[in-house]
């Protein structure tokens, strides 16, 4: 019961999350919201994973958690004016 109340919650501040990187006013608070989506998404699919007692959610949100860390990292280099290689 409290899982699929968090689930709803999660599902919802997502969605919010999700209108900042649509109506961002620039690229950095674009970037910012994209964060803030990747780690409700994140989050969303540890609580599915306790609801279904299934471990590969878990290393789902575990492959998913570093793949939005890496591109974060890029893209922020990218808008930086660098090269990503040359971090």
């Amino acid at each position: 019961m409290i899982l699929t109340v968090i689930s709803y919650v999660l599902a919802t501040a997502c969605v919010l999350s999700g209108i900042v990187v649509l109506r961002g006013s620039n690229a950095w608070s674009r970037l910012l919201g994209y964060c803030l989506v990747a780690g409700k998404v994140n989050m969303l699919v540890v609580v599915l994973g306790l609801q279904s007692g299934r471990t590969f959610y878990l290393d789902i949100a575990l492959v998913y958690t570093l793949l939005s860390y890496v591109g974060v990292l890029v893209l922020s280099q990218y808008m930086a004016g660098k090269e990503p290689s040359d971090a």
